[in-house]
């Protein structure tokens, strides 16, 4: 019998380098209401934060070299996806990243048009929050 790993992991992490880990920090905080559930500072030259939600099983992890590093640009298609089960809840967190000053951003890819909205994080990595929830057929 063959394992099937991704059926025993219990919990997986994205993590990306940013040369702006302040502002990375205010963006999925204040703006998009992530918890810091971790953090750490000047680990062999890198800091970073780990962005979650209490209780879950998967966050995102965003580090920083203290020399910094030159990053490749993210395309138009490296996408977060965010879903929203009302539309009072998708309204108020565009609202909230309006009141920002965060302003959207044309999806590269017609899908997500009429039905989300696109904003770019700090590094230009895309996040979009959509109008319902996802359900596999």
């Amino acid at each position: 019998m063959s394992f099937n790993l991704i059926e025993n992991a219990i919990q997986f992490r994205i993590a990306r380098p940013t040369n702006q880990l302040a502002a990375i920090k205010i963006f999925y905080i204040e703006g998009l209401g992530f918890k810091e559930i971790g953090s750490f500072t000047e680990h062999e030259g890198y800091s970073g934060i780990m962005l979650g939600f209490p209780n879950s099983q998967y966050h995102l992890e965003f580090t920083t070299h203290k020399d910094g590093e030159q990053l490749p640009p993210p395309t138009k298609e490296n996408l977060l996806v965010l879903y929203f089960d009302t539309v009072e809840k998708y309204t108020k967190a565009n609202e909230r990243l309006l009141q920002m000053g965060i302003n959207q951003v044309e999806p590269i890819n017609p899908y997500w048009i009429d039905k989300s909205q696109t904003y770019e994080d700090p590094d230009k990595w895309r996040i979009v929050l959509f109008n319902g929830v996802y359900t596999h057929k």
